[in-house]
C-alpha cells in the first residue's frame, strides 16, 4: 500500500516537501491505514501529519465509541487531533436534503477550518467506482463519470490507487486497529447498495474493475480538462466585470459552450452549484434570449448579447396593495343566473366573520380551510403548490378574523366563510396592485 500511495503522490503532485496534512480519520480500516502510511512516509516526504474526526450524531453510542477510538489512537501515536460533534439529522431537516448530503457539506466544512494547509481523505478504488456507478443510476454527463479527483483545491486523495482489498491487507499485516460503522452494513443507503450488491457481481466479470475504471476515469478526465481548457479561453476573452459576452457564442462547439456557462456562472455566483437541467436551459437562453430561473433564488438574463445575473431577493419590490370591501346583497344564486366563480372566491359571508377581521400577510403557523379543497393547509404550503413567487409571499394580502384567515388574495375564501344560497350579506374583497 505504501508503494502505491508513494505513486498516487508523485504522479499527481498531490503535495511538497514541507507540507502539514491533515487526515480526516473516521477510525474506519482506510481512514486508519492512511493515518499509518503517512506517518511512515512523513520523513521521507518531509511532511508533517494531524487528524481530524467529526462525529456526526447519527449513530449514538457507536459514534461517541469512534470518536474516543480517534482520540485514544491519536494519543498512542503522538498525532494531533481536533474532534468535533455535529447534529447531522437536525441539520438536514433543517436545510430540506438528505442525511448523506448534509453529512458531506458539514464533514468538509469542519475539515476545511481545522487544516491549516493540505486535507487528506481515505478515498480508494472501490470508492471511485462506487461513484461511477451512483452517477451513472442518477444519469449524467461527461464530469459525473470523471470519477473521484485525486486532488480538488486543498483536498488529496493518497490512497485512491488502492483497493479496499489491499486497503484491508495493510491493516492486518501491520495490526492496525479500527472500527466498524454499522451504518455501512445496511442497505438503507444508496452507496452501500452498490457495493453490496453490484461490484461484487462486476468483480465475477473481472476482478480488476476497480483499477480498469480508474484508467477510464482518468482518460476522461483529460478529455473533460482539454474542453475546460477551451471554455476558459473564450472566458478569459469575453467576461468584463460580471458579464459574459456572447458574440460569437454561438459558433462554440456543444460541449464548450456548455462548459463555458458552467464555469462562468458557478464562478460569479460562488456557492451555486449547476445541475444539467440548469446548463441546458443557460443554453437556451444564451442562444435564444430572455431569461431563467438558477439556484439560490438567481436569475440569469441576456440583454445587448451579453449574459448577466440577478438575485431576486435582492431586487426591492416596489408594490403595495390596496384592498377595499363592498356589502352588498346575495342576488348571486338568483333563479337561472349565473354565478360567477371568480367574484365567489373574492367574496365572505358577512354573518359568518367571527369578532373583528383584519387585513395582513401571513404569519408563522397561518391555515386555511379552502372552500371546496376538504381539507386544511398552511399558507406556506398553498403559496408553494400555487408556485407563488418566493418574494410575493411575504406582502400578499389575506383577511383574517378571530379564529383565522378567512381569504387569500388570488387564491380564495375560506369554507367556514365561503358564500351559500342561504347567505344574506356579502363583503366583496376588490385588490387594486400599486407601484
Amino acid at each position: 500500500m505504501e508503494k502505491q500511495v508513494l505513486q498516487t503522490i508523485k504522479r499527481f503532485s498531490l503535495l511538497e516537501n514541507g507540507n502539514h496534512i491533515t487526515v480526516a480519520l473516521s477510525g474506519g480500516a482506510d481512514s486508519m491505514a492512511l493515518l499509518y502510511v503517512l506517518l511512515s512516509l512523513r520523513e521521507k516526504l518531509g511532511i508533517t501529519v494531524a487528524a481530524a474526526h467529526l462525529n456526526h450524531g447519527i449513530r449514538g453510542k457507536e459514534a461517541d465509541r469512534d470518536e474516543q477510538f480517534v482520540k485514544t489512537q491519536c494519543e498512542k501515536l503522538g498525532v494531533e487531533c481536533f474532534c468535533e460533534y455535529a447534529d447531522i439529522p437536525k441539520i438536514a431537516c433543517e436545510l430540506g436534503i438528505s442525511t448523506e448530503l448534509a453529512a458531506r457539506q458539514v464533514r468538509y466544512s469542519f475539515l476545511e477550518r481545522v487544516a491549516p494547509q493540505l486535507i487528506a481523505t481515505a478515498h480508494n478504488a472501490d470508492d471511485n467506482l462506487e461513484t461511477v456507478i451512483f452517477n451513472l443510476t442518477r444519469g449524467t454527463a461527461l464530469d459525473g463519470l470523471c470519477g473521484i479527483p485525486p486532488k480538488r483545491d486543498r483536498i488529496i486523495r493518497p490512497a485512491l490507487l488502492c483497493t479496499r482489498v489491499v486497503i484491508e491487507e495493510y491493516c492486518s499485516k501491520n495490526k492496525i486497529a479500527f472500527v466498524t460503522d454499522s451504518t455501512n452494513l445496511s442497505d438503507d443507503y444508496t452507496r452501500n447498495k452498490i457495493r453490496h450488491n453490484i461490484i461484487p457481481k462486476l468483480c465475477e466479470i473481472n476482478a480488476n474493475v476497480q483499477n480498469c475504471v480508474l484508467m477510464t476515469t482518468q482518460s476522461l478526465r483529460e478529455d473533460a480538462n482539454t474542453l475546460y481548457s477551451l471554455a476558459e479561453n473564450y472566458i478569459s476573452e469575453n467576461v468584463s466585470g460580471q458579464e459574459l459576452s456572447l458574440e460569437n457564442f454561438s459558433k462554440l462547439d456543444s460541449a464548450v459552450a456548455k462548459r463555458v456557462l458552467k464555469r462562468f456562472t458557478e464562478n460569479t455566483l460562488l456557492g451555486v452549484s449547476l445541475e444539467s437541467v440548469h446548463i441546458e436551459s443557460l443554453l437556451n437562453v444564451a442562444i435564444n434570449g430572455g431569461r431563467t430561473s438558477l439556484p439560490e433564488d438567481y436569475t440569469a438574463v441576456v440583454r445587448d448579447n451579453k449574459l448577466m445575473f440577478k438575485k431576486m431577493s435582492e431586487t426591492p419590490l416596489k408594490k403595495q396593495f390596496k384592498v377595499c370591501f363592498t356589502e352588498k346583497n346575495n342576488n348571486f344564486f338568483e333563479k337561472e343566473k349565473k354565478v360567477n366563480n371568480l367574484l365567489l372566491k373574492n367574496s365572505l359571508d358577512c354573518d359568518k366573520i367571527v369578532g373583528k377581521s383584519v387585513v395582513r400577510t401571513r404569519r408563522a403557523g397561518d391555515k386555511i380551510r379552502l372552500a371546496n379543497r376538504g381539507c386544511t393547509k398552511t399558507l406556506k404550503d398553498i403559496y408553494s403548490e400555487c408556485k407563488i413567487p418566493a418574494h410575493l409571499r411575504e406582502t400578499l394580502p389575506v383577511i383574517a378574523d378571530d379564529e383565522g384567515v378567512i381569504w387569500i388574495r388570488g387564491i380564495g375564501v375560506a369554507q367556514r366563510c365561503a358564500v351559500t344560497a342561504q347567505t344574506k350579506r356579502i363583503y366583496v374583497v376588490d385588490v387594486e396592485e400599486e407601484n
